[in-house]
């Protein structure tokens, strides 16, 4: 191998012209770490927000499901088979309209002979009446017949024995009468207890035709023509339109902000874009013993198209906090290690701190605890130093 020349020799001034260049660049270094300390230790300006206690208009958030108040589960009153069915799903019904028909024969039948025992007993009273009619002659005949013969047996004009002849036929027909005022009064006994009797198969005849309870839509249908419906089974179901609600879950905590007559806004899971409104029309008075949850009823201003009972939706009720309260701009909030936080400034430092959040308010949320009136929290763009503070107390 051929050998390599050597390198010239490095004169002063090539000695010089690198020193100076490393004198440069390590002066640049220092002033870029500089720079950087200062971007991350020096605080700088930030847009920030004091705390005031007041009152808030709270966005309490809850799950609901579509309901109404007057929802009827149609049933029979009698045992039969069904001989038809007049509606269906869907269909809109008027207050006694016919929604089904029972097989009614037999029953017709039953108050055919009921209502002809109900004449015959009618006619037992004409008689007995009649019966009376002759009763009351033969009384009559007797008790002159009697008086008379009392009279001549005072003057001895007559024996005893025709006294007592006479006496014994008066006896008997006053028996004949009372018998036939008792056949009269059980004549009309009979002929009540057969217009009863009427009246029951009357009753149930008419029960074999089972008519709408209210105006509204037949929601479900569960029997078909030919079943055999017994008294008290599900034919079908009827809501009143007037009467849809929204029963909303919400934590027992919210129960003193909410008022009847807030107003809400609903949101169904099959239409979530579509915002609806509505207002509170009643908090129930009982809260679930597992959950802690009450529920409250919401009336809609206006139906969506395609409702459904047991539909699903998300309510917002617009309430008051019931006393004065702390909130934060929604974008001021922060999270370290799944905690929500803010930047609280002190002594010209940021420190985060960590906060327990309430319910929103607009383009605020309730702080419930970790901040006071009079704090200052800054926005969190940007950095800044910051040294974690204790409140004493674990805040979630």
């Amino acid at each position: 191998m051929k050998p390599q020349p050597l390198p010239p020799a490095l004169t002063e001034t090539d000695y010089s012209a690198g020193w100076r260049r490393l004198a440069i660049a390590l002066a640049l270094a220092v002033v870029a770490g500089l720079l950087i300390g200062y971007w991350y230790v020096v605080p700088r300006s930030a847009a920030w927000h004091r705390i005031e206690a007041r009152p808030m208009s709270l966005e309490i958030n809850g799950p609901g499901l579509l309901d109404a108040i007057n929802r009827v589960v149609v049933t029979s009153r009698i045992q039969g088979f069904l001989k038809s069915i007049e509606v269906d799903r869907n269909d809109s019904v008027t207050r006694g309209q016919v929604l089904a028909r029972l097989e009614s024969i037999d029953l017709q039948n039953q108050l055919a002979a009921a209502q002809a025992q109900a004449s015959a007993a009618a006619l037992g009273i004409t008689g007995s009446e009649s019966e009376r009619a002759r009763a009351k002659a033969g009384f009559d005949r007797a008790k002159i017949e009697f008086e008379r013969r009392t009279t001549l047996a005072r003057t001895n004009v007559i024996s005893p024995a025709e006294l007592t002849t006479a006496e014994s036929n008066f006896l008997q027909a006053q028996a004949d009468m009372a018998r036939a005022e008792a056949a009269i009064e059980r004549s009309k006994a009979e002929l009540l207890a057969q217009q009863a009797n009427v009246k029951v198969l009357e009753a149930r005849l008419a029960d074999a035709t089972i008519t709408a309870p209210l105006d509204g839509v037949v929601i479900s249908r569960e029997r078909n023509p030919g079943d055999l419906l017994l008294p008290g089974a599900n034919l079908m179901q009827v809501v009143e339109l007037s009467t849809i609600i929204i029963s909303a879950r919400f934590d027992e905590s919210a129960r003193s902000a909410i008022k009847p007559g807030h107003p809400a806004r609903i949101r169904f899971a099959s239409d979530p874009t579509r915002v609806l409104t509505g207002r509170v029309l009643r908090l129930s008075r009982q809260v679930d013993q597992e959950t802690r949850e009450f529920t409250i009823d919401i009336t809609l201003d206006a139906l969506p198209e395609s409702w459904a009972i047991g539909q699903r939706a998300n309510v917002a009720v617009e309430a008051q906090s019931p006393a004065v309260a702390i909130g934060v701009p929604e974008t001021f909030v922060t999270r370290l290690d799944g905690r929500a936080g803010v930047w609280l400034a002190r002594s010209g430092r940021a420190t985060w701190t960590p906060v327990a959040l309430g319910y929103t308010s607009g383009t605020d949320i309730e702080v419930l605890r970790g901040l006071k009136a009079g704090d200052v929290v800054l926005s969190p763009v940007g950095r800044y130093s910051f040294e974690p503070i204790d409140l004493g107390e674990e805040v979630p």
